[in-house]
């Protein structure tokens, strides 16, 4: 009982800290403060990419991502502005360097590095990026560019259907951002589930299939694929998830779920394109640390409720 209640206390403390970064100028190296989530949203769009040792995937994801939103900006006018926060997890390769590269060349409003003093792990990395936001609407993806950033569009008129019909009403409007009311879309490859099982080995679609039974047990099956590295949330949503999420590795995808459930904002799934990249980074003892990740879930919110809800965390500063 005592390790249950240092490591659900030392997440506790470790949640509340992650909002106090900074970013780092690549000319002057000086440290700047992050802005913050719960102030008024600057952008129309922030894109959130978690980064641990990618050095080698990171150039074509960036190029791609970059290119997609200077392009839309041309499509679209001045109104659409952007920007993209490179969250390095304490790499110990040339990803802090790499991302730099990209600050230089498209200039700190649009790229932007923030480095976190060690790895602490994804869950970690992108809550970190999601606090200091400057969106209307925030997407996190993954830095290996396994989906289409284009597809963040699908998920745009997704959350278009859904946004504002939570069970928040007027009497909370501090849940509420200029972009709607609270939402998240959810990009999902359940529709290539299919041909995925038919490559796999039989041991990695058992691990599979138990892993989203546990899914199912924690979270419900609102959502069928909680694990894909693409989704989208308005400012109001990510003002009330991230501000309550503690897990900071492997589950946080599925505690965002949970969490959205629990304090009625909606979701909607969204099928994406997407290419199985060389190079993950899930093992077998990372099939256990989610599982336990997902017991934690229930452990700190529900059994022995270790874990409150902060349902003030959406009201802007």
């Amino acid at each position: 009982m005592r390790f249950l209640a240092t490591w659900f206390a030392r997440h506790e403390e470790e949640a509340s800290k992650v909002s106090e970064r900074f970013f780092v100028s690549p000319t002057s190296f000086q440290k700047i403060s992050a802005p913050s989530v719960f102030s008024e949203a600057t952008k129309s769009l922030t894109i959130v990419v978690p980064a641990y040792n990618e050095e080698a995937r990171l150039p074509s994801t960036l190029d791609e991502t970059l290119r997609y939103l200077q392009g839309r900006r041309d499509r679209q006018g001045p109104n659409f502005t952007y920007e993209v926060i490179v969250v390095d997890d304490g790499s110990m390769d040339a990803t802090v360097r790499t991302a730099f590269e990209y600050v230089r060349k498209h200039g700190v409003d649009a790229v932007r590095v923030l480095q976190l003093p060690r790895n602490y792990g994804k869950g970690y990395a992108v809550k970190a990026g999601m606090l200091a936001g400057r969106g209307e609407r925030l997407l996190f993806m993954d830095a290996d560019g396994a989906t289409r950033v284009s597809d963040v569009e699908k998920l745009e008129a997704a959350l278009a259907t859904i946004s504002g019909k939570g069970k928040l009403q007027p009497s909370t409007v501090h849940w509420v951002d200029r972009a709607g009311g609270a939402a998240v879309a959810v990009g999902s490859r359940a529709h290539l589930e299919a041909v995925a099982i038919s490559r796999r080995t039989w041991y990695r679609n058992f691990l599979m299939h138990g892993f989203h039974f546990v899914v199912l047990l924690v979270a419900g099956g609102a959502v069928k694929d909680t694990q894909c590295g693409f989704k989208l949330f308005t400012r109001g949503a990510a003002r009330a998830l991230y501000s309550n999420q503690h897990l900071q590795r492997w589950c946080f995808d599925v505690e965002l779920i949970f969490l959205a459930q629990r304090l009625g904002i909606p979701i909607v799934e969204t099928s994406v394109n997407w290419t199985e990249i060389p190079g993950s980074k899930v093992s077998i003892s990372s099939i256990v640390h989610m599982t336990w990740e997902m017991a934690a879930i229930l452990i700190g919110y529900s059994w022995l409720g270790l874990w409150h809800l902060n349902t003030s965390a959406g009201i802007a500063q």
